[in-house]
């Protein structure tokens, strides 16, 4: 337990150190307007906006690997707008957000889990998780939770305070806790 809990607290201090020592999050375009008040704690190497991406502050991003977990990477496409206070954390896995979304404010996305066995305090446990990806042209509303292994699909719209988890079709409405469709987008 204390071994684990050093080595993910050495990994955080070579995340946080390697954020220090570099300058700028890679940018594909200098178009994108990323508030003075967005945080990005992490590797900023593992973190890539399209051109014309939007995020407002105050906002937290967090971009690192632990838990045993290897895969952090963030990838948001060209046009998308992130609103005020998202969390975002990549924390261990992939978080993949599409073309022309718009994440409304208090968005919550988790890229992993930490484990529930009993028997060992969770912060001393492994962590697991899928990443999260969401296609192009996604409206994910107010104060929404996008937990681990979630995948919406292109076109999508989730109700402001929904919880999604697992697998959202193409075009889908979806509304509440869990996230269920209620109806779908029509052209």
């Amino acid at each position: 337990m204390i071994g684990f809990a050093k080595s993910l607290a050495r990994d955080l201090l070579a995340d946080i150190t390697a954020l220090r020592t570099r300058t700028a999050v890679r940018l594909d375009s200098p178009t994108s307007a990323i508030s003075r008040r967005v945080t990005i704690v992490g590797d900023p190497s593992r973190v890539q906006f399209g051109e014309r991406v939007s995020i407002a502050g105050p906002s937290s991003i967090v971009v690192m690997n632990g838990g045993g977990l290897t895969g952090a990477r963030l990838e948001i496409g060209a046009d998308t707008y992130v609103g005020e206070f998202a969390n975002i954390r990549s924390a261990g896995a992939p978080i993949v957000i599409g073309v022309k979304c718009l994440l409304a404010q208090q968005v919550t996305i988790v890229g992993s889990n930490h484990g529930t066995r009993a028997g060992l305090p969770i912060v001393d446990q492994d962590w697991s998780g899928a990443g999260v990806e969401i296609g192009d042209d996604v409206w994910i509303g107010a104060g929404c939770v996008v937990v681990a292994g979630a995948r919406i699909g292109s076109g999508a719209v989730v109700a402001a305070n929904s919880v999604v988890r697992g697998v959202v079709p193409e075009n889908a409405i979806v509304a509440g806790s869990p996230a269920r469709q209620v109806g779908e987008r029509k052209p």
